[in-house]
């Protein structure tokens, strides 16, 4: 007996807001074809291509079109954690290093739970009287774009610091930094003193980030930890 196959049930929906729009956005579990992708990606060890998956992931999976040129790191951290909860399963089981005898002890988390703060705080940072810098958070794209280059820590640490300059303030006149050279901002940035890199470099070290608290007895020494975790990778060590 010959014909097509039958198409299974259509997949739930959810919803998710951005963190750093706050958009609201409906989204679908991934199916076996992404798991595959992701699996495949992870079991590289190839960090670069694990973040590219993530993010195709999240444009496969998110019902709205979307840009992920426009997507900062925790956006994708967010987005992610709450497309695999509703995927495979709203918890995930971690290890914890104990802070007194660093004994690893297993932790159960949340992953539908988690959340991040997006703090409302000035983004013009003063440089002298006369000219300020208006920063965004930098894009998800920058870090997969330079990651994993023939350069060292101290240059990816300062093209993602190029990359959060949305503008240069100049008096009345705004230039934006897509109407500059790439090589013209890193000229401006490399002739700041320290002390105004440093206002730069503090915005970016203060990025939101995926993040939660976890309290355990250690099972080792019996110390009470009150552990933070901080960042997509210490979810799913």
């Amino acid at each position: 007996m010959n014909g097509a196959l039958p198409k299974l049930n259509a997949t739930p929906t959810h919803e998710l807001t951005i963190p750093s729009s706050g958009q609201k956005v409906s989204y679908r579990p991934y199916l076996v074809k992404e798991e595959k992708i992701l699996l495949l990606a992870f079991e590289s060890k190839d960090e670069k291509q694990a973040m590219q998956a993530m993010v195709d992931t999240i444009v496969a999976c998110v019902n709205e079109k979307l840009n992920p040129k426009t997507f900062t790191s925790f956006d994708v951290e967010y987005m992610f954690t709450q497309i695999r909860s509703k995927s495979v399963g709203e918890t995930t089981k971690i290890n914890v290093a104990c802070s007194e005898c660093e004994t690893m002890n297993e932790q159960t988390i949340n992953l539908a739970e988690l959340k991040v703060e997006v703090p409302e705080i000035n983004n013009v940072i003063e440089l002298t009287d006369t000219i300020s810098v208006e920063l965004k958070y930098p894009s998800f794209e920058a870090f997969i774009k330079n990651y994993g280059k023939d350069q060292s820590e101290t240059e990816f640490s300062y093209m993602v610091i190029n990359n959060c300059i949305d503008a240069v303030i100049n008096g009345e006149n705004r230039i934006s930094a897509d109407e500059v050279s790439v090589k013209e901002l890193s000229e401006f940035v490399e002739s700041m003193s320290s002390k105004q890199f440093q206002s730069i470099a503090d915005y970016v070290q203060n990025m939101p980030q995926l993040e939660d608290t976890v309290n355990f007895t250690c099972s080792n020494c019996g110390h009470e930890n009150n552990r933070t975790l901080k960042g997509i990778s210490d979810f799913f060590s």
